[in-house]
């Protein structure tokens, strides 16, 4: 909730390590120099980091602060499964972080196979109960038994 007056967590810190000016008033609560891309991103994870990193790569004026957020949305890329985030990015940086930043096409390969793998195990499981599986809902082998026996002991039938 936010309170008229009311100094933002990041702008106090920024103040109280000496960073702004108290009599420093401004709509950001912290200025492009003064962000730590690392704390801020420490806050957030999976998506949402991800999605963080690069709204400042985006937005941010300062090139240096840019790479940094490219580098740790290359590096939070590299964990997951997104080719084509994965690609995106590799395009932004351009090589200006060095070759190891770069498009990794053996990865790009693995996922994509692995992905491709994953997909056709699940369609043939899906085709597999499509064929055993006439009508639109039955019960399992073991549900059946169970149902047999209740009633059978139960004299409920």
């Amino acid at each position: 909730m936010d309170v008229e007056g009311e100094v933002p967590a990041a702008a106090a810190a920024a103040v109280m390590n000496g960073l702004g000016g108290a009599e420093e008033a401004s709509a950001a609560p912290v200025s492009a120099e003064q962000l730590d891309v690392e704390a801020y991103a420490a806050q957030y994870s999976g998506r949402t980091r991800l999605a963080r990193l690069l709204f400042i790569a985006d937005r941010c004026g300062v090139e240096a602060m840019q790479l940094e957020a490219l580098r740790m949305a290359y590096d939070e890329i590299k964990r997951g499964e997104d080719v084509q985030l994965h690609r995106d990015v590799a395009a932004k940086i351009g090589g200006r972080l060095g070759p190891r930043f770069g498009l990794d096409q053996a990865w790009v390969d693995t996922v994509t196979r692995r992905a491709d793998q994953r997909k056709e195990k699940l369609e043939n499981e899906l085709n597999g109960y499509r064929v055993r599986k006439p009508y639109p809902f039955t019960f399992p082998r073991s549900t059946c038994c169970v149902m047999a026996w209740y009633f059978l002991v139960c004299d409920c039938g």
